[in-house]
């Protein structure tokens, strides 16, 4: 698409005046706010992250619990395991099975831990993603953890955006994106192979292809502790459409008849696990919008449907996770999570009543399989993860570990309020702090998108260098996110996308009103699309503001389909190509909507070039219009870490002090800020 645009050349990031740019200004912030208590801060956060108190979050196989651990001397970290029995104990016996440092000399490459992927059925067998740099492409090898050794002619592919997966001991599935006519517009994978072992690329049997038009395809084997296996291929048009095959024992592939915009989240007792994203009416029955169904599953034939679940009024489908016998479902319910069980057994559904957990996040850390036992993390603002193991058969809920406090949180309270948005749709938020006044520094986070719930975890060094000093902190659930169901989700997308917006400022005003902060004191926060939201909302009422932290965010709305894996993102946000969408994607975009008549409050924006999810020019680009208005704003842009952030703890500490100098020396404690020419 033809363009004209004064920071076009920063989507190049192979141009050496685009990276000459982004390390002077990632320089300039590093050297503006890396003053006390920078060092310290960074240095305290590390040593959080590292306390062997902290919980080590594992993958149990045969009564071995596998752990990925991080610390000063293995920055990159290293993969190692204990018996369950030592674990349960609390005195774990750690073995390394491997240093993820020794792979860069393997394929001479900076490589990082995507993660690790056990052959259920052979567990000594595992598939390692190395990615590159941090980015989501990544490298990926099979390892021998017995003989803790790269397998000779195993399954190794080369580096890309490619899904790997188990098919069984001896093939797997593979959906290649290491050459651009296997990809998508988006960037990602289009084709299936099977690949058994031994295989060459000229041997590999290919199973399905789709249009280069659609977003990417993934397959895989679940396995059926009640039953026979089966494989499944996802062909996905956008992120919300999609299409199911089963693939038949002799390769050829049935189309699954299902609603485009449902997903398969399980298998069990020869039966799919369906989650609803709209309403689906089949014969003479209508199934809600946000329901989980179990279907009969036969060579591509689908049976009578049993309803596990029906969200009611402010509830939420979170998750669900089968074992041998039992379907677990997490449930938001005025987003607090909660836990429903049903029994498959003589081939009936069965509910059981479920143990109660204290209200807040839940989260399924592990499953392992074959067996009845699930493993639980809980936590809440101010209340430490406890790590909880389930015994499904007995009904059996025990502690495995209790994380220590990481802050003191006395006299911090907890409220949720609501605000009335634009339109007078009430948003709900929660305020964390000490009793505040106007004068309160108050943090206010926001993502609201893709479906995707914010839940009130645990808050960890943000509760140790934010509220410990008495400052507030504030959770949104704005519209676009999927705190309560679907409608939630699509009630900001698309054209609709500045709900989410609205919602932002709203629960801003409704903070201000309640005499809670003001302006000068209230700092917004985001990443990703949460930093598109955020940026918005700092461009249309900056006067509401003291301080924007914008993280790896969308910003060029108008050229967001073109650069990385923009084009995956359509459904969510419109098509520029599209006359109304465009007028729409015009209005959001932080980028077009800076005006050089304004004052805006001091920004700091985030990024890593080596992000191959969303471009790194997003943040350059409104970094430099920023500057080029005379504002203050600053950079962050290590030449490392993908997405999701730093490659190691390090990095992941002194992001975060960052972020928290750069919050004390404006909502906290307003230091002049000067600016030189640029």
């Amino acid at each position: 698409m033809p363009h004209t645009d004064p920071h076009a050349h920063f989507e190049d990031l192979d141009n050496p005046a685009t990276r000459q740019f982004a390390a002077a200004a990632d320089a300039e912030t590093q050297a503006y706010f890396g003053v006390p208590p920078f060092a310290a801060l960074r240095d305290d956060i590390a040593a959080v992250l590292q306390d062997e108190q902290q919980i080590p979050f594992c993958q149990e196989h045969r009564a071995r619990m596998y752990h990925f651990y991080q610390s000063a001397a293995h920055p990159k970290g290293v993969y190692r395991v204990c018996s369950a029995a030592s674990y349960r104990a609390g005195l774990p016996e750690w073995e390394i099975l491997f240093a993820v440092a020794d792979f860069d000399a393997v394929l001479g490459d900076d490589v990082y831990l995507e993660g690790v992927s056990h052959c259920v059925l052979a567990p000594q067998r595992v598939l390692l993603n190395l990615s590159a740099g941090g980015g989501d492409a990544a490298y990926t090898l099979e390892f021998d953890l017995n003989s803790g050794s790269v397998v000779a002619d195993g399954f190794h592919f080369p580096l890309g955006k490619n899904h790997i997966a188990w098919r069984d001991e001896h093939s797997v599935w593979v959906c290649p994106a290491w050459d651009e006519r296997q990809l998508t517009r988006s960037g990602y994978p289009r084709q299936v192979w099977l690949w058994q072992r031994g295989d060459t690329a000229a041997q590999a049997q290919p199973v399905y292809e789709m249009a280069a038009e659609g977003m990417m395809v993934n397959a895989w084997r679940y396995l059926d502790a009640q039953g026979a296996p089966i494989d499944l291929i996802e062909a996905a048009h956008d992120f919300f459409r999609k299409q199911y095959w089963q693939v038949l024992a002799d390769g050829s592939t049935v189309p699954l008849r299902l609603p485009e915009d449902a997903d398969i989240v399980g298998y069990l007792g020869g039966q799919l696990l369906l989650r609803l994203h709209s309403d689906w009416q089949r014969g003479q029955r209508r199934y809600a919008a946000g329901s989980l169904l179990a279907l009969p599953l036969s060579k591509g034939s689908l049976g009578a449907a049993f309803v596990l679940f029906e969200p009611g009024e402010q509830q939420a489908l979170d998750g669900v996770e089968t074992s041998k016998r039992f379907v677990i479902i997490q449930v938001l319910d005025q987003v607090s999570g909660s836990l429903k069980l049903w029994r498959y057994t003589g081939g009936q559904w069965q509910a059981v009543v479920a143990p109660a957990f204290p209200g807040g996040a839940l989260e399924i850390t592990d499953q392992p399989w074959g067996g009845d036992v699930v493993y639980i993390a809980a936590s809440g603002f101010t209340t430490p993860l406890t790590l909880y193991a389930l015994d499904l058969q007995q009904m059996e809920l025990s502690v495995l570990r209790r994380q220590p406090p990481q802050f003191d949180a006395a006299g911090i309270e907890i409220q949720r309020f609501q605000a009335a948005s634009a339109d007078g749709t009430a948003v709900p938020y929660y305020h964390v702090g000490k009793p505040a006044t106007a004068n309160t520094p108050t943090l206010v986070y926001v993502y609201g998108g893709f479906g995707m719930p914010e839940l009130p975890h645990y808050l960890g060094n943000i509760g140790r260098h934010w509220l410990a000093q008495g400052f507030a902190f504030v959770l949104t659930n704005v519209r676009g996110g999927g705190e309560f169901g679907p409608a939630w989700h699509r009630a900001a997308q698309g054209v609709h996308k500045h709900r989410s917006v609205d919602d932002l400022l709203a629960v801003v005003a409704d903070i201000h009103r309640r005499g809670l902060s003001a302006p000068a004191y209230t700092a917004i926060q985001g990443g990703s699309n949460g930093g598109l939201v955020a940026a918005s909302a700092f461009c249309r009422q900056p006067e509401q503001l003291g301080a924007l932290v914008c993280e790896v965010p969308l910003t060029d709305m108008l050229r967001y389909p073109y650069l990385s894996a923009g084009a995956s993102w359509l459904a969510e946000y419109g098509d520029p190509e599209h006359a109304t969408e465009r007028e729409a994607l015009q209005t959001l975009s932080p980028y077009h909507n800076l005006h050089a008549t304004h004052r805006y409050p001091p920004a700091l924006i985030t990024t890593n070039l080596g992000d191959d999810r969303v471009h790194p020019a997003h943040a350059l680009k409104f970094y430099a219009r920023l500057r080029d208005l005379g504002q203050a704003a600053w950079l962050a842009a290590p030449p490392q870490g993908g997405h999701s952030g730093g490659t190691t703890q390090l990095q992941t500490a002194a992001d975060l002090a960052l972020v928290l100098c750069f919050l004390y020396q404006t909502v906290a404690k307003h230091r002049p800020l000067a600016l030189k020419a640029t």
